[in-house]
């Protein structure tokens, strides 16, 4: 497998991650926790509700795999775009209009061929190129992916996502880290010589991208619009460059990659949509000590302390998100652990509203809002209480 596992964080693993109140993390529901973190953070001046709002209305609308089609679309027509962008992918897709923080990670691309194809995965959390392929799904967060496409990627990968490779292709494996991240570059399929940039990228699935798929071949169409492969039977045997990650001390050989719908949501519940943003929004690459990278080592050590995580849900994946970021904060001092105890249970209890957790109005009452506004019904997008008018 190609990459450095050890570039994602520096925490020692060994050390199983503290929360700053077990007792409420283990009683009181992450939607009331993720509230008391809003509204803490919101009546100390650290953040605004519109900076919350702005990162989740970026990743649900303007952040997607539209963006990485596009990219792909480009490279296939122009073959001086393909060589700039396998040389450095950063600067290529800067060039669509399309931002990515240099600052934090680097941006490869691997190119499928033949002979060879490419997967990529991130065998210690998520880390994934958000820019060109929005969110991780859920399966890619999933202990059974992560250890099983470094494991053995051809069963995988015919298993999962029907995509067969014959015995003559390479499989290449590739851990994104914190610092690289990584995106497949598609083989053009076959009959598409005569189509214009914009046709071609609505061929471009997400998962041809992270190469779960393969495009062309005289496949059918998945379901987001790519086309899988019906290329022969292949041996379930390893790629090339595919080693055992530690991940796979976690039976995950017999469990199914978890499979959601292409056309869902990105965020599946209100909390963590709200959880992301705030982790986000706080973190700062010029203050040392609260980057990007030191959150992610919170993650990282709640997903280690926790690798069994029966279905790889968004629920799990984000209530590790969330923990993380409250030893983040608490850790800080950007919020009192007291108070963020005492918070989440006025949340919980009914003692706090809606109002209170949008606007950080500590004086606000359920009876004094009009009908509706105390258990959050104005809506935002199409989610629930959590993203409200103000």
């Amino acid at each position: 497998m190609t990459g450095d596992r050890g570039d994602h964080d520096g925490r020692d693993h060994d050390d199983p991650p503290s929360h700053p109140d077990p007792e409420l993390r283990d009683e009181i529901g992450p939607q009331a926790r993720a509230r008391a973190l809003q509204s803490l953070l919101t009546e100390k001046g650290v953040l605004s509700t519109d900076a919350v709002d702005e990162v989740i209305a970026t990743y649900e609308g303007d952040v997607g795999p539209m963006n990485g089609a596009r990219v792909v679309a480009r490279a296939w027509t122009d073959p001086e775009y393909r060589e700039w962008l396998l040389e450095d992918g950063i600067e290529a897709v800067t060039e669509l209009d399309i931002s990515v923080n240099d600052e934090v990670m680097e941006l490869r691309v691997v190119e499928n061929t033949d002979d060879t194809h490419n997967v990529v995965v991130c065998t210690l959390c998520s880390c994934y190129p958000w820019a060109v392929l929005g969110l991780p799904p859920t399966w890619y967060k999933s202990p059974a992916y992560r250890s099983r496409v470094v494991d053995e990627p051809r069963a995988l990968l015919r298993e999962e996502f029907d995509t067969d490779l014959a015995d003559g292709v390479d499989v290449e494996v590739w851990d994104s880290n914190s610092e690289v991240r990584y995106m497949v570059l598609p083989q053009r399929p076959d009959g598409a010589e005569d189509m214009s940039e914009a046709e071609l990228a609505e061929l471009v699935s997400r998962n041809a991208m992270i190469g779960v798929e393969r495009l062309g071949d005289g496949g059918s169409i998945a379901s987001d619009g790519g086309a899988r492969t019906a290329g022969s039977d292949a041996n379930a045997t390893a790629g090339s460059d595919a080693t055992v990650d530690s991940t796979a001390e976690v039976d995950t050989a017999a469990k199914q990659v978890p499979r959601t719908d292409a056309d869902g949501p990105t965020f599946a519940e209100p909390w963590m949509a709200r959880s992301f943003a705030l982790a986000v929004a706080l973190t700062n690459e010029n203050d040392p000590g609260h980057t990007w990278d030191d959150f992610q080592s919170e993650l990282v050590a709640e997903l280690d302390a926790n690798p069994g995580a029966e279905d790889g849900s968004d629920a799990d994946y984000y209530g590790a998100w969330l923990a993380a970021l409250e030893r983040f904060l608490t850790e800080r001092d950007l919020v009192d652990g007291s108070d963020f105890s005492a918070r989440a249970t006025a949340f919980a209890d009914g003692d706090r509203n809606a109002h209170e957790f949008v606007e950080g109005d500590p004086h606000a009452h359920a009876d004094q809002l009009p009908e509706g506004h105390a258990d959050g019904a104005h809506h935002h997008r199409g989610h629930d209480d959590d993203h409200s008018h103000h």
